[in-house]
């Protein structure tokens, strides 16, 4: 096994840092739905509006007494501000630097589509394309801490087909398979400081030289189920289950420090499992309140380790993510035959803990505060608006690592917030 290194660290860096960008729990991507989003998806898997319900549950779509399809795009504006310090050491001497940096991770558009359509009096068949891992980081060229985080871009897209069973007036039952690709590309960098401090070591390093890139993807099937019920006249309830992931990315690893990792390899990701509670409460006819807790089992996302072609392993971190719940509260009413309006809070905890997160990894408790409307164009078609503000606490990170004489720490803390904006367009038919 190779030793842990600065490279390693860097490898690791590339790895996460565009996963920690999606500001939910861990790097997951809740935004699927306009609808969902203008009440923090509270009450999602309990709510069938549209054909988007089957991201959160594949058995409400049995509600639907038509074909449905919606179409969905999400617009994610979200910052990162880095405030921090490296102290690099050579030998006797230590020098700092200042590793502040802002507007760190890139904006995104994340889109989706669904169709759902009965069949007869008892099945549905519904076909779900969406993201559910992913986006980007970017630090600029003049960084102190490119050796901790650099560059990366992570993409992930799910084909989900469901089959739904209407047991009763009041139960329904829903399975889902889905074909899960995930496609990586990752680089760090030795900055400009790092090397001018190495020129007089033993084992100089060139400044912007490659400590790691590696590209690569995979393929991997996954599951899901979920329960629809109506418990009373005026709830219904919906509980959903969508199983771990299991990839096994492959790919090329390059690097211009040590000539041994140019190779290819692979790195097994696991991406948690995930189940929801969801109740959707009417109040009156117009009025109704919708609840979600949703569980996330990060704790498969322990460790990260690459199998190197030639037979050896290299441990990059221990990551030690814990399992995490969000919880969610909305409401939904109806002004008139033409307007629904929305609004929700959901508190949304972080899967990373504090003696463990890196500044690659920004996982941090998060507030969500949204809003949304439906306008209904004609009998066929209707838009959802939804937008949401979302406020990461403030995170302390600290980091130490190590190439060959030269040893690096940072010290810093970390704030994240997003504006997010969704249009989505549903037609009924």
């Amino acid at each position: 096994m190779y030793k842990k290194s600065l490279l390693s660290v860097a490898i690791t860096s590339a790895v996460l840092a565009c996963q920690s960008s999606a500001l939910a729990a861990g790097f997951y991507l809740n935004e699927h739905s306009a609808n969902g989003l203008g009440r923090a998806f509270a009450g999602q898997a309990a709510k069938p509006e549209n054909a988007s319900v089957l991201v959160a549950n594949p058995a409400a779509i049995t509600e639907f007494d038509q074909a449905q399809v919606s179409v969905f795009a999400s617009y994610i504006n979200s910052n990162l501000d880095i405030k921090g310090q490296t102290n690099v050491s050579a030998g006797p001497a230590s020098f700092d630097f200042d590793a502040s940096e802002n507007d760190v991770i890139d904006s995104a558009v994340v889109p989706s589509a669904f169709y759902a359509r009965p069949l007869n009096d008892k099945w549905s068949v519904g076909l779900s394309v969406f993201s559910n891992f992913g986006l980007a980081t970017e630090f600029s060229e003049g960084y102190n801490a490119l050796h901790f985080a650099d560059k990366a871009d992570i993409t992930t897209i799910v084909f989900n087909p469901s089959l739904a069973y209407k047991v009763n007036d009041d139960l329904s039952l829903g399975f889902g398979i889905s074909a899960n690709y995930v496609e990586a590309e990752l680089r760090t960098s030795v900055p400009a400081n790092l090397a001018a401090l190495s020129a007089n070591t033993p084992n100089p390093v060139p400044a912007n030289a490659t400590l790691a890139a590696m590209e690569g993807d995979d393929v991997a099937l996954g599951w899901n189920v979920g329960l629809y019920w109506h418990a009373t006249d005026s709830t219904n309830i919906g509980v959903s289950y969508r199983a771990k992931t299991k990839f096994t990315v492959e790919g090329d690893i390059s690097s211009a420090l040590r000539a041994n990792l140019n190779q290819s390899g692979s790195l097994d990701l696991d991406l948690p499992a995930i189940a929801e509670f969801a109740v959707d409460q009417a109040l009156s006819q117009a009025l109704s309140l919708q609840f979600s807790a949703t569980w996330y089992e990060w704790s498969s996302f322990d460790e990260l380790n690459i199998d190197l072609d030639d037979g050896n392993q290299l441990l990059l971190r221990e990551e030690n993510f814990e399992n995490v719940w969000r919880v969610g509260l909305g409401t939904t009413y109806q002004l008139n035959d033409q307007w629904t309006v929305r609004g929700g809070y959901a508190y949304d905890e972080g899967a990373a803990l504090t003696e463990f997160r890196s500044i690659s990894i920004p996982d941090v408790d998060r507030q969500w505060f949204s809003l949304g409307a439906t306008y209904q164009i004609n009998k066929t078609f209707n838009v959802d608006l939804g937008y949401a503000y979302v406020r990461g606490k403030e995170g302390r990170v600290q980091e130490e690592l190590a190439l060959g004489a030269i040893s690096s720490t940072f010290n810093g803390v970390q704030t994240s917030s997003a504006n997010i904006y969704s249009v989505q367009l549903n037609a009924a038919f």
